[in-house]
């Protein structure tokens, strides 16, 4: 049985499958800034974030039948089904360009502000092009997992439901995932010692 403080998403959800479009506009008010700041950060691109969001909600729209309460909240389905559409982008656009090319990238600056979470300042700080430089060289498994708990601010448990993984894995991506975005920023200059970010001179 979902918990009960699922209950007012599922009773939007529920009306929406009626045919409520305020209903829909109401969860797609609740949602799509975690949905498109996960795309951003998985995909580096403000452009194709809003493209992988965009899909995302019109794919919940739809087919809102493929949501199964019992597995999850909403918010993370969401970030399950827009991860299953940048993973596809991104393969398609790795075949279509060079790969040095497409793994340099170009991150284009964004406000991400607004969260309280360690992580969410650096992104907000002036550092933050670096940082999300940095956080695209991850491996893509652990960066999912980073974005997901740590900016998503989903848990072990979702973000476990969304990548098809057990929750240990979880624990060990996002370990991993975090020392190989320290010593990129580390190494970038941005870090000053483990886990600070460095002073602005």
């Amino acid at each position: 049985m979902p918990p009960w403080n699922m209950q007012p998403e599922l009773s939007l959800l529920a009306r929406m499958k009626q045919g409520d479009e305020e209903a829909f506009v109401a969860l797609y008010r609740r949602h799509r800034d975690a949905v498109y700041r996960f795309a951003l950060l998985r995909t580096g691109s403000p452009a194709q974030a809003a493209d992988v969001t965009q899909e995302a909600f019109l794919h919940f729209m739809t087919r809102p039948e493929q949501y199964d309460p019992a597995r999850g909240s909403i918010a993370a389905w969401l970030c399950g089904v827009a991860r299953n559409i940048a993973r596809r982008d991104t393969r398609e656009r790795e075949d279509a360009t060079d790969p040095e090319a497409f793994a340099a990238g170009t991150l284009a600056a964004h406000d991400l502000a607004g969260g309280d979470c360690p992580a969410e300042k650096l992104l907000a700080a002036e550092t933050a092009e670096q940082v999300r430089a940095a956080l695209a060289t991850v491996a893509p498994h652990y960066r999912d997992v980073l974005i997901l708990c740590e900016l998503s601010e989903l848990s072990y448990a979702e973000a476990a439901q969304v990548c098809g993984i057990d929750i240990g894995t979880v624990r060990s991506r996002l370990s991993r995932a975090r020392a190989q975005l320290a010593e990129r920023l580390s190494r970038m200059g941005v870090l000053a010692g483990p886990g600070r970010v460095k002073e602005a001179s």
